[in-house]
């Protein structure tokens, strides 16, 4: 009998779906409610990455935004959420990448564990807007890592279930 893995962990955007352009069109409507102007080329360097750290980014094109509160910050994100929130709302089972849906059903079959490390504090929801809540057997979001995405931590977070 073959050795087979003992979990597989998935990553959610780019890999069980595309939530990208979603992604943008908000970062964009945030950085414009505070009279900033982003493009598709500058949100690539967004992907991946937090909420707080994305918005540091974002306001790091205009010396007027640069000096922000801890306080101001978090609204800002908040508000940036509550429009990515409505967004992921129209998602469905056609928004699942092609061949995802089979691939979790098969290593369900095989009695493996799944887990999703993912960036985004959204990931549930994603997940249940598509469809897809119930081959998971853990969640690693922003929220349960100290370190986000680019550090590893949400993934070793993941394999440690």
């Amino acid at each position: 009998m073959a050795d087979y893995p003992k979990i597989f962990i998935f990553d959610l955007d780019g890999v069980i779906t595309d939530t990208s352009e979603f992604h943008y069109l908000v970062w964009k409507k945030s950085a414009n409610e505070i009279g900033i102007q982003i493009d598709r080329n500058f949100n690539e360097q967004l992907k991946g990455i937090g909420r707080i750290q994305s918005l540091k980014r974002i306001l790091e094109l205009d010396q007027a935004n640069r000096q922000r509160t801890a306080d101001e910050l978090e609204a800002l994100a908040t508000r940036k959420n509550m429009h990515y929130q409505e967004l992921i709302h129209s998602l469905g089972s056609t928004n699942i990448l092609s061949g995802i849906e089979r691939l979790l059903k098969e290593i369900r079959a095989n009695n493996i564990r799944i887990a999703l490390g993912s960036a985004s504090r959204n990931a549930r929801v994603v997940l249940e807007q598509l469809g897809l809540i119930q081959y998971f057997d853990y969640l690693v979001d922003a929220a349960k890592v100290t370190r986000g995405k680019r550090d590893p931590e949400t993934f070793t977070t993941a394999a440690d279930y």
